[in-house]
């Protein structure tokens, strides 16, 4: 072995390195660049204003047709937010279910074992449950295959007046140490908005397993 080639391979691992120092220190608060594109973020609303999220500007909702290809089942995502080569995609959906917070980690544990065994192939990452917003949100990440390339995915759910809100993420694969951290940040911008507060009666009543 060579000192030059010892020597470039050195210089490729520190390159390595500072390009993904680089890509770990942006922010959705300002303008980002990922594979020479730049993406700037803003708040929106969903659900009557329920819902608060930092999201690309650059992001629309996906034409119908094109769900109906990539979400072929009949209950796909109740929002789909999508940029112009469609690789690129964030569903929101609000599930009814009477879940209290605390039952946050059990619906994470209940999705990731129901994906498992819908497809086996999925590899799990990171998974956890973080308090953003004074709210527990339990999170996981998984690469699933697909007829073309597979995903990097970021799932993760809180509650919303008791129903389950979830969020998906997704890239392609091979951009997901690009995508990985801007994904979190996402995620951490989220904010839910109580319309009502419940009452001595509503919480007496509870919850799937009791008061929340």
């Amino acid at each position: 072995m060579t000192r030059g080639y010892v020597d470039e391979r050195i210089r490729n691992v520190i390159n390595q390195a500072e390009e993904q120092e680089r890509i770990n220190s942006q922010n959705i608060y300002e303008s980002i660049s990922i594979n020479g594109r730049y993406y700037e973020f803003e708040e929106k609303s969903f659900f009557e204003g329920q819902l608060k999220i930092h999201l690309p500007t650059a992001f629309f909702d996906m034409p119908t047709e094109l769900a109906k290809v990539k979400y072929p089942s009949s209950d796909r995502p109740q929002i789909i937010k999508t940029e112009d080569t469609g690789s690129i995609n964030i569903t929101l959906n609000r599930i009814p279910n009477n879940v209290c917070e605390d039952q946050i980690p059990e619906v994470k544990d209940g999705l990731k074992t129901i994906l498992k065994r819908l497809n086996p192939s999925y590899l799990f990452f990171e998974e956890g449950v973080e308090t953003i917003g004074k709210k527990p949100v339990g999170f996981f990440e998984f690469k699933s295959p697909t007829l073309d390339k597979p995903l990097f995915n970021l799932m993760f759910v809180t509650t919303m007046e008791r129903d389950v809100l979830m969020v998906t993420f997704n890239c392609p694969y091979e951009d997901y140490r690009e995508w990985r951290p801007i994904a979190r940040q996402i995620m951490q911008s989220l904010q839910v908005i109580s319309k009502t507060l419940p009452s001595t009666e509503e919480n007496s009543a509870g919850g799937v397993n009791g008061s929340c």
